[in-house]
């Protein structure tokens, strides 16, 4: 396969991972709506089951349901979604989903493996990028990590290293996600506290690792125990953006880190010049599982579609304004490759 395009550090692109990009996304605006959150699923969904009389846990299968009519609401607003192997390996996924979406499938398990008495955390496959190959466009991993905790950094960069040659190989695009890891007793307001540093020391190492990276950036406040407080300026959520973007060879995306939406948008707003698109889930939607139109899944997806669209186009919006276009990053393209997209 030829090489249409380079980063600056000298990573190749092959012809069939920039014509993805270009087929989903020709005038340059990644936006990625991101619904693979297994665990927080099955929290949202067991709220979802208590609003609506029904006393049981969430399972696999809840999950699986939400995901699916989630994928059929999106109505195909979104340049690209992601899903977890329960919602994408479901049969007629894609049918839902629909075909001018690139389909995003998340490899590495929802739960990690704990390591050094609950200090550290590896990545791990829920699923072999060969196996799903044929059944995704592109891949997604996930890392969470403490730049204290050196066993586990270099761990789970030797296997984000293995991941990212095995995408190459199959020709998939690889969107490379990163997190602080919350310590072991640590309150959100110590750890957020640590975002600015260790962001930017995640980023030089782990950034190069993938198509895009996938990051958040400092919070403006923290809400615990029902009290606000104040944690990072806007100068300072900037200058970390800044930096991670001078440190990373690859377009970013930014994602909610489980803040609301309201704070989303205001990150967004701060950095959106700095990015290539959001990679956002949650922050979208969450408040439909308990909104006072629902009453069962139906009523679910319909709320979802009140709160959720007008939320995403407007962060799109944002995107396709002011952001970068994803192909910014690259320090060569070949003339195939220009004339394959627009805005050029």
């Amino acid at each position: 396969m030829s090489i249409w395009a380079k980063y600056s550090d000298g990573v190749e692109v092959g012809e069939d991972i920039f014509k993805a990009m270009t087929k989903y996304a020709p005038d340059g605006t990644m936006d990625v709506f991101a619904s693979d959150q297994h665990n927080s699923y099955l929290k949202l969904t067991t709220a979802y089951l208590k609003h609506i009389g029904q006393k049981r846990p969430a399972t696999d299968d809840d999950v699986r349901e939400v995901g699916r009519r989630f994928a059929r609401a999106l109505g195909g607003i979104s340049t690209a979604a992601l899903f977890n192997r329960l919602v994408f390996e479901s049969p007629g996924f894609r049918d839902l989903l629909g075909k001018n979406v690139l389909l995003i499938g998340r490899l590495e398990d929802t739960n990690p493996i704990s390591i050094d008495d609950g200090k550290g955390q590896l990545a791990r496959l829920s699923i072999d990028p060969e196996v799903c190959t044929d059944k995704v466009d592109a891949f997604k991993t996930l890392i969470k990590l403490d730049p204290d905790h050196k066993e586990s950094w270099e761990k789970n960069l030797d296997w984000l290293k293995d991941i990212f040659q095995r995408s190459q190989k199959l020709g998939k695009l690889l969107f490379n996600e990163v997190l602080m890891f919350q310590r072991r007793g640590e309150s959100k307001l110590e750890m957020a506290k640590r975002l600015p540093e260790g962001l930017v020391r995640i980023a030089e190492d782990f950034g190069p690792y993938g198509h895009f990276y996938k990051t958040q950036v400092p919070v403006l406040w923290v809400e615990e125990d029902h009290k606000i407080t104040k944690i990072s300026s806007p100068k300072t959520i900037r200058a970390t953006a800044e930096a991670m973007a001078q440190a990373v060879d690859r377009p970013m995306l930014l994602l909610s880190a489980a803040v609301d939406f309201e704070q989303y948008a205001a990150q967004f707003g701060i950095v959106a010049d700095l990015f290539a698109g959001p990679m956002c889930g949650r922050a979208y939607f969450k408040e439909s599982f308990t909104a006072e139109a629902t009453k069962d899944w139906d009523s679910l997806e319909t709320s979802f579609r009140k709160i959720a669209l007008p939320r995403i186009q407007q962060i799109k919006n944002l995107a396709r304004i002011v952001s970068k276009p994803w192909w910014h990053k690259f320090s060569w393209m070949s003339d195939e490759a220009r004339k394959s997209k627009k805005g050029t």
